[in-house]
Parts: structure tokens; C-alpha cells; sequence
């Protein structure tokens, strides 16, 4: 199947390898296994079927775990020397999809945690996760980034760290990212279950009722086990891109 350049270019950013004209991943590194990427918007779930299938079968599979169906994917683009993806290997559309609430999905923000501190092995408070809106991403399945914190950001929330509170109720409300969007933001000492960011965003006003429009961000703390919970709305020239809170253009402060 002949695919457009830019496609190829699309394939080879976020499956972690080289593609070749014909416009299939490059096998030289996994000869005796093909993996067949499927066009955008489902080159994400062709991938985590095949990584399930088999570890060998793309250069950016990581890791895959059956018990809890989700992949790791590494992004091997030039921009994103030290960004990943964690991807259920079931369907799930995204932020909009009411398995975010059940696990194993609930609990993808600590998962995804636990493997971006040993991926990318820099300290919590340049770490980051984020999810993208409905309208701000690019693929029918669900995908966390992971990857360093904005050094901006990482500033913004350590200036106004004191007046961050626990409660989705009472949010701070800041600027942030290259466009100054106004994201809601609280502080949460655990990532799973109750404590899921898909479960505190919910109980932010206004924002059970259209999930699909919210983005989400995770960002460590310089205090052990604390994180920063960060939500925007897609709307009015916010396309819903928390994953715009990243710097997945360096290895953290490398």
C-alpha cells in the first residue's frame, strides 16, 4: 500500500522507527517480524496490536503488559529525544471515552508515571504526562505522553506553589504554555483509583458533562509524592492540547 510522504513522515515520528518508500516500518533491526501501521487516525491501535502480539515487532515497542493492557511506546522523533506513550491495547477512543473511569484505564496516569521516571531518569519535578482533548488529538486511541515538563511551566507552578490547593472545587486558575491558555490546576498525593486525574478533573465544575473537550496534565513536585493536576477546555481558540505543557524537544535539563 503507497502512502503520502508526509504520512511516512508521521510513521517513522511516532513509531520509534524507520520507515521504508514502500511505506512499511523498516525491518533491519526485527527481520522476522513485520508490523503493518495502519494510516492516521489508527497508526496508534495497529501498533498496540502488534507490540501485544510481539515485542519485536516495531523498534518502538518497550514494553507490553497483558495484565494491565497497555503498551509503552518510545517516540522516536528528532523533535522528542525522551518522549514516550503509554496505550491500552484494547479500544479506547480517549478522554472522551467512559472507560477512563474503569481500570485498568483509571489508573494509566500512574503507570505511566512509574515507567517515565525509569524511562527518562530525571527527577519527579521535571517530569510530566499529558493527555490530549477530543478535538486536540490526532488518533482514535487513547494515549498519554510522557515526557519532561516545560522549564516555564515547571517555574509557574513552583512560584505559585503555596496557594495550590487538593480541592477540584477550588481550583487555582494560571496561564500557561506558549499561548497562555488558562488551565485549572490542584495538587493530589496519589495518581490511581479515586485519586486518578480523570476522576479530579471530573469533579472540576462543568467538566463531567463534556469530558471530551478537557486535557489533562500531571506534573511532579519538588515534594516526595506530590503531583500537580492540570486541566484545560477546548474552546475559543484552545484547541485542548495539554501535551503543549511538555518539552519533549530535550532530555529534560540534559
Amino acid at each position: 500500500m503507497l502512502i503520502s510522504a508526509a504520512m511516512l513522515a508521521w510513521i517513522s515520528h511516532h513509531a520509534g522507527g524507520q520507515v521504508s518508500a514502500a511505506g512499511t516500518p523498516s525491518l533491519q533491526a526485527h527481520p522476522t517480524n513485520s508490523c503493518v501501521v495502519a494510516p492516521r487516525p489508527n497508526s496508534l491501535w495497529s501498533l498496540a496490536q502488534c507490540c501485544s502480539r510481539s515485542p519485536n515487532s516495531n523498534p518502538g515497542c518497550r514494553e507490553y503488559n497483558p495484565g494491565d493492557k497497555y503498551i509503552i511506546l518510545k517516540d522516536n522523533s528528532a523533535r522528542k529525544p525522551a518522549a514516550y506513550l503509554i496505550v491500552p491495547t484494547f479500544p479506547v477512543t480517549g478522554i472522551d471515552d467512559k472507560q477512563i473511569f474503569l481500570p485498568p484505564i483509571v489508573d494509566f496516569w500512574h503507570y505511566g508515571w512509574q515507567h517515565g521516571q525509569s524511562l527518562i531518569g530525571k527527577p519527579a519535578a521535571e517530569l510530566a504526562l499529558a493527555i490530549n482533548s477530543a478535538r486536540g488529538r490526532t488518533q482514535n486511541q487513547l494515549h498519554i505522553h510522557i515526557a519532561c515538563v516545560s522549564p516555564t511551566v515547571a517555574r509557574a507552578l513552583a512560584r505559585d506553589a503555596d496557594t495550590i490547593g487538593t480541592n477540584p472545587a477550588t481550583a487555582v486558575r494560571l496561564a500557561l504554555g506558549p499561548a497562555d491558555h488558562i488551565y485549572r490546576i490542584i495538587k493530589t498525593t496519589d495518581l490511581s483509583g479515586a485519586a486518578s486525574p480523570f476522576n479530579l478533573v471530573a469533579m472540576m465544575p462543568g467538566a463531567r458533562a463534556d469530558m471530551g473537550n478537557q486535557s489533562i496534565a500531571v506534573v511532579g513536585s519538588p515534594t516526595p509524592d506530590t503531583y500537580y493536576v492540570l486541566e484545560t477546555s477546548a474552546g475559543h481558540g484552545n484547541p485542548g492540547a495539554a501535551e503543549e505543557l511538555l518539552d519533549q524537544s530535550r532530555s529534560c535539563n540534559a
